[in-house]
């Protein structure tokens, strides 16, 4: 089999000395397993397309029909988003965007209309344009809730367990009917507390607070 398809790196393990496994969030078939030969030595031409949160066309191919890995053959850069690297709160917010696709997807599940929302967040963080990042982080954590098959928006019991207000209620329908992030301006107050409304429920589904990891935390409370 083989495949040509846009991706994000979601997560990289070393394997072996010079090679790596990494976890690709691809418009074509969702998340994959990638195997890399010697992708870590420092002249390999593959290695900036591992880069964590890079988007990159990749050229793959899985010899055997039921093995769970890709084989990279070759790759295309795209973007490092270049402008997000400079600031930690960014880079927070851009760490956040592929730990939950890599918790919230299955492997070779097809999630198009997902992998388009995350790469334009990501764009639009990277370029400026939005009136703050927990506008646009809020965006993608429910329009990853809704893809994954969770719609916060619609859980009542939740919503009443958490005594969610009918401001925060409709601001969230508002956000989750949105087509771009760009164009969201919530008022710092009712976003801080949806996006603390959306963090506990991603909690409940998951089972575990990703929200506490240690790095994550303080980047995202960097100024």
């Amino acid at each position: 089999m083989e495949l040509k398809t846009e991706g994000l790196v979601l997560k990289r393990i070393h394997s072996r000395e010079n090679d790596d496994v990494t976890f690709v969030f691809t418009r074509e078939l969702g998340k994959v397993m990638v195997i890399s030969r010697s992708t870590r030595k420092m002249r390999s031409k593959l290695r900036n397309a591992l880069e964590l949160f890079s988007l990159n066309t990749y050229f793959l191919v899985k010899s055997k029909k039921d093995s769970k890995y890709f084989t990279l053959v070759q790759a295309q850069h795209m973007s490092m988003f270049e402008n997000m690297r400079l600031s930690l709160r960014k880079i927070g917010f851009s760490y956040l965007v592929m730990e939950l696709l890599y918790k919230f997807t299955e492997i070779e599940d097809r999630h198009e209309e997902l992998f388009d929302i995350a790469k334009d967040v990501l764009s639009t963080v990277d370029s400026g344009a939005y009136s703050n990042v927990e506008n646009t982080e809020s965006y993608f954590k429910l329009k990853l809730l809704h893809n994954t098959g969770f719609d916060l928006t619609s859980d009542s019991d939740y919503l009443r367990d958490k005594k969610a207000t009918a401001v925060i209620k409709k601001t969230m329908e508002h956000i989750m009917a949105c087509e771009d992030p760009r164009t969201l301006d919530v008022d710092y107050d009712t976003i801080r507390d949806i996006n603390m409304l959306i963090d506990g429920y991603i909690i409940q589904v998951l089972g575990e607070d990703i929200f506490s990891n240690r790095i994550l935390d303080g980047i995202k409370n960097a100024h």
